[in-house]
Order: structure tokens, then C-alpha cells, then sequence
């Protein structure tokens, strides 16, 4: 099954599923963000595997899911593909062992326009 397409966000944190933006993968590239960060990057499937590598700016008052203040942040997702559903972790590389659990929903097709 193909990831290209539009996709939410989640991330779970200390109060549960919390929304975290939308994201546009199309031919390898990602592209997204939500009212506090905006993230680029690329991504891999294979099978029913995905992985990506993302970096992410915030702007405004930063506050990322980590509970830091940095304006800059690069991330790795590894995940399982099922039903349009993307079950992952999220991995700060320079931050070991501070892994949140996240999902992606596939909302539909990258608009052609």
C-alpha cells in the first residue's frame, strides 16, 4: 500500500492521544506542520514497514512534544502500515531513550492543485 497522500497526526503524551498537525507525503517527501512548528523531511516504505527523518522548526513561543524550548529539532519515525494507519515511534537521535509513541491517519489523496 502506497503512503502517498494527506495524513493527521497524534502523539501520546501525558493526557492521552493529542493532535499534532497535518502532514503531505508525496514521492518520498514530506511536508507539514501544525499552529506551532512546521517539519520537511523524506520517507521510506517497504512492505508494511515506514520510516522517516524529519526536521522540524518552531516558531512562536517553541514548546516541542519533549518538553524543551529549542526552535530546531530533527526526528526519526519507525512504524508499522496497517488500514491506513501508521503505528510509530518518535526518535529524537541526540535525545536516547525519550521515545513517544505516535500515529498517522491517511486521510486522503495529496491534492493535484
Amino acid at each position: 500500500m502506497s503512503v502517498e497522500g494527506v495524513w493527521t497526526a497524534e502523539a501520546h503524551g501525558a493526557f492521552g492521544w493529542e493532535n499534532r498537525g497535518i502532514f503531505f507525503f508525496e514521492n518520498g517527501r514530506t511536508l507539514g506542520g501544525d499552529n506551532r512548528m512546521y517539519c520537511s523531511g523524506t520517507y521510506e516504505t517497504s512492505g508494511d514497514k515506514f520510516e522517516a527523518d524529519w526536521l522540524v522548526q518552531y516558531f512562536g513561543p517553541p514548546r516541542t512534544l519533549f518538553g524543551e524550548t529549542v526552535e530546531t529539532i530533527t526526528l526519526k519515525v519507525t512504524g508499522t502500515l496497517k488500514d491506513d494507519v501508521i503505528n510509530a515511534i518518535l526518535r529524537r537521535p541526540d535525545r536516547p531513550g525519550f521515545d513517544l509513541d505516535y500515529r498517522l491517519t491517511r486521510r486522503g489523496d495529496v491534492p493535484k492543485t
